[in-house]
């Protein structure tokens, strides 16, 4: 199940109407501080729940448009039906539509107040309502009870970086460890403790000498009384039945002692993060021994914010690995600065925006998918098409990777070929002092003359390549592996 499509319009740091394309296991956004990465997982909140209580709604607005509606879209892919099916919830089939052979749900939460006809009825659309299209009437409804249905047909688990724990701290059947829970509670259900529990409730609650049911007889009595004279003949009896284990699951709390024994709830945010992350280790490991339990077709997201926080490199490779089971059976989005973390999802599994701040607006962009080379993605690569950072590393790649698959192995036959084959100008002058004391000079294109200026640092003849020239350099040579030409000599 996925979220296949996002949009955001007027939406807190997003002046502009803005659409991610997300279907994909992985959703990555990067971006500097403050430019709207965490707002997308906002948006996710905000659809599902609406205002928050100590909020309005113009706190969702952009700060310069308040005068405009906010709304966020999201359509959902997958087999919905057998999820709608699953928890009892068929009356919302209707709003399934078929594309080219996918199921698709299109949910929307808006500002905007108008009025629709529905089901031979009028009904008010607003900010507290959230809507489902309907193709047969081509229209946004809000059909009886969606809005209390909505969290159980999509759940979300969202782990931010200044979180607390509460979310993870849930023993319910629906969250994270009441689903870890739910093996062990049928196991339990099973064994002799719970059976002698029953045995005790039912004395301490109905037949011992001092249970609740004979200390309560004086007020079944009264009742009994009160009623018969009220009604006509009946009798009142109080019923103790046992509760279901999982009640008590519900009622448990998480005990932290790291040198202090405290709840988690009271420890500080890099413990909790620390302790969300580990039940998303545990998550995964139990994803891949119960790839076929029901419970999981139930639509859930992940939202983890900067993932790699506070994390050492080992441990961030921990979680990557947990991250990449976990998007095999739920959809992933995360937040993150770490180039590191972003090498082990460049791939065909995660799409990548990047967000901008703007004239004080927040902008987002696809990031290019990296597979320059036949190794992709490097650090280098990664660096410069997520966060624009033209490095000499990433050069030295490019013009090591042009070289090795053309078998021009000197600067001569390269510059050579680029200027036939790519119109590349040797318009550069490089100057290299003689074993004699003297100096020549040659004529390179910008490329080689960058890549001479890199390798030899200590050659002090010539002007050094500026900021611009190797941002120009690189274009260059990406576009040049991108061509038709260079293609012939990767299938040859």
């Amino acid at each position: 199940m996925k979220i296949s499509k996002l949009t955001l319009e007027n939406f807190k740091a997003f002046a502009e109407t803005i659409v991610f394309d997300t279907n994909k296991p992985v959703v990555c956004l990067v971006g500097e501080n403050n430019t709207g990465k965490t707002t997308v997982f906002k948006a996710i909140d905000f659809l599902r729940s609406g205002v928050s209580k100590d909020r309005t709604i113009d706190d969702y607005k952009n700060v310069n448009h308040k005068d405009k509606h906010v709304s966020i879209t999201i359509e959902i892919e997958g087999n919905l039906r057998e999820s709608i099916e699953n928890f009892s919830e068929v009356k919302y089939l209707p709003y399934i539509l078929d594309v080219d052979g996918t199921q698709r749900i299109t949910l929307k939460r808006t500002s905007e107040e108008y009025s629709i006809e529905q089901g031979n009825k009028s009904v008010d659309i607003n900010i507290k309502k959230i809507t489902v299209y309907n193709s047969a009437t081509d229209q946004f409804e809000n059909p009886t009870g969606f809005d209390k249905a909505i969290n159980t047909l999509f759940e979300v688990v969202s782990i931010w970086s200044d979180m607390d724990a509460s979310e993870l701290m849930d023993f319910g059947s629906t969250k994270t460890l009441g689903k870890l829970l739910k093996d062990i509670c049928s196991n339990f259900e099973a064994s002799s403790n719970w059976s002698n529990f029953l045995d005790a409730h039912h004395v301490a609650f109905t037949t011992g000498e001092e249970s609740l049911s004979k200390q309560s007889q004086g007020l079944v009595d009264n009742i009994e009384k009160s009623l018969c004279e009220f009604y006509g003949e009946a009798t009142v009896s109080f019923n103790f039945q046992p509760p279901e284990p999982s009640s008590f699951i519900k009622l448990g709390n998480i005990i932290i002692n790291d040198g202090v024994e405290t709840n988690i709830s009271e420890k500080g945010s890099g413990m909790q993060r620390a302790f969300a992350l580990a039940v998303m280790k545990v998550y995964a490991d139990f994803l891949i021994k119960h790839p076929s339990n029901s419970d999981l077709k139930k639509p859930l997201f992940f939202f983890i914010d900067e993932p790699e926080i506070s994390l050492h490199p080992r441990a961030q490779k921990t979680l990557i690995e947990s991250i990449i089971t976990i998007s095999k059976h739920q959809q992933v989005f995360i937040t993150t600065h770490s180039s590191f973390l972003l090498k082990h999802f460049a791939s065909d599994d995660i799409c990548t925006y990047m967000t901008k701040k703007i004239s004080q607006s927040a902008h987002a962009t696809a990031v290019e998918t990296m597979r320059t080379f036949s190794f992709s993605p490097t650090l280098a690569e990664i660096n410069y098409f997520t966060y624009e950072i033209c490095s000499t590393d990433f050069h030295n790649e490019l013009y090591g990777y042009i070289s090795s698959i053309t078998s021009k192995n000197n600067s001569k036959d390269l510059d050579n070929w680029l200027q036939e084959e790519h119109s590349v100008e040797k318009n550069k002058i490089w100057i290299r002092e003689q074993s004699n004391g003297n100096t020549n000079t040659s004529h390179l294109t910008l490329i080689s003359y960058i890549r001479h200026s890199i390798h030899h640092p200590e050659n002090t003849y010539n002007q050094p390549y500026t900021e611009e020239e190797i941002h120009e350099s690189t274009k260059k040579m990406i576009n040049i592996i991108k061509s038709d030409k260079f293609e012939v000599f990767l299938t040859n």
